[in-house]
């Protein structure tokens, strides 16, 4: 296998320090290049990685409401734009004077509470023209807001931050602040977070509206076959938006299991370039780093591996084969690289 690429979508630092390890389990290290700056962020890279670089700038809601089929996502009209938004289930902690993101912060609902929340918000919200479809790990796509040039924030962004200096802004952002805020009000009384609470599961406080207000002049087509020019063969990830860029270039994504299984170098796939895209969120570093990391260095150290880059904070670190004589590099774990490039 030529080349490995691993993208943590949700690992963004603030004032918070990268993972440390535990006494009893050391992270991995490797000897990093310099990192470099990603133009734009790890989901136009991989638009550009799977030879859809014409997607790279289309927004994230957008691309997933043409791959799971919503019409209204793909039908554009000059006196009606059409819109969609992502709309994630979100936690919240309230603060002294602000509401906190947690770590557990971003909610996976099962299929069947998500469904019911689906019809729920249609009977609330249907006479508006407004409408949810569940959209796994994003959560659900809104349609019939408009809200054209609002600026929103990936929520993976706000973990264990406050939300106040999130929020949408920008040309038409009073729409999205006005709608969040009505659901807001429907979700404190519905039952279904009724019973969560019971169960002793967080209660949804919000859908966090995001990733939208760009539809695409024309409909968004999926490719019949894998573009010559793409540079990654092969994906891995468990998340919609990366399963539906997938769909519409052509290519097959594969699931994520953990420990992560790489290819000896005696098959096919040599000359395969990789890209896994792994969330480190509900997943211990140390756990992360022993069946992540660790498979990827000891491939890295038996030359099954060229090249293993990293993806995070809007920038890239790579290790390479031969980084084992450039000892003038520092040793560092991939967290520790990542936060060196923050």
């Amino acid at each position: 296998m030529r080349e490995l690429v691993l993208v943590l979508p949700d690992f963004f630092l603030h004032a918070a320090a990268a993972p440390q390890a535990q006494s009893s389990s050391p992270l991995t290290t490797l000897r990093f290049a310099p990192p470099r700056p990603l133009r734009g962020d790890w989901r136009g890279m991989l638009a550009r990685g799977v030879g859809r670089a014409d997607l790279a700038l289309v927004d994230a809601a957008s691309i997933i409401a043409a791959a799971i089929g919503i019409p209204a996502a793909n039908a554009t009209s000059a006196a009606a734009p059409s819109e969609a938004w992502l709309a994630t289930p979100l936690h919240l902690l309230a603060g002294l004077k602000t509401l906190h993101f947690p770590a557990n912060g971003i909610l996976c609902l099962p299929p069947s509470e998500a469904q019911e929340l689906v019809e729920s918000f249609a009977k609330v919200f249907g006479a508006d023209q407004l409408a949810l479809q569940p959209a796994g790990s994003a959560g659900f796509v809104l349609i019939g807001c408009s809200a054209p040039g609002a600026e929103t924030v990936d929520p993976g962004r706000l973990i264990g931050e406050g939300i106040e200096s999130a929020l949408p802004s920008g040309a038409e952002s009073v729409a999205l602040r006005a709608l969040a805020s009505e659901i807001e009000m429907w979700l404190h009384e519905l039952p279904l977070n009724r019973r969560r609470e019971l169960r002793g599961d967080p209660r949804v406080s919000t859908l966090w509206l995001w990733g939208g207000g760009m539809p695409p002049r024309d409909p968004l087509t999926a490719s019949l076959a894998a573009s010559p020019e793409a540079r990654f063969t092969r994906l891995m990830a468990n998340d919609i938006w990366t399963q539906s860029l997938a769909r519409l270039a052509g290519l097959e994504c594969e699931p994520l299991a953990l420990p992560l299984a790489l290819p000896p170098k005696s098959t096919t796939a040599d000359e395969a370039t990789v890209c896994v895209v792994a969330p480190l969120a509900g997943v211990s570093p140390e756990i992360f780093d022993r069946e992540v990391i660790a498979p990827a260095a000891a491939a890295l150290a038996a030359g099954r591996l060229e090249r293993f880059a990293v993806v995070a904070n809007d920038r890239s670190i790579t290790a390479s084969a031969t980084d084992c004589y450039r000892f003038w590099r520092p040793l560092r774990s991939v967290f520790a690289a990542v936060a060196d490039s923050a």
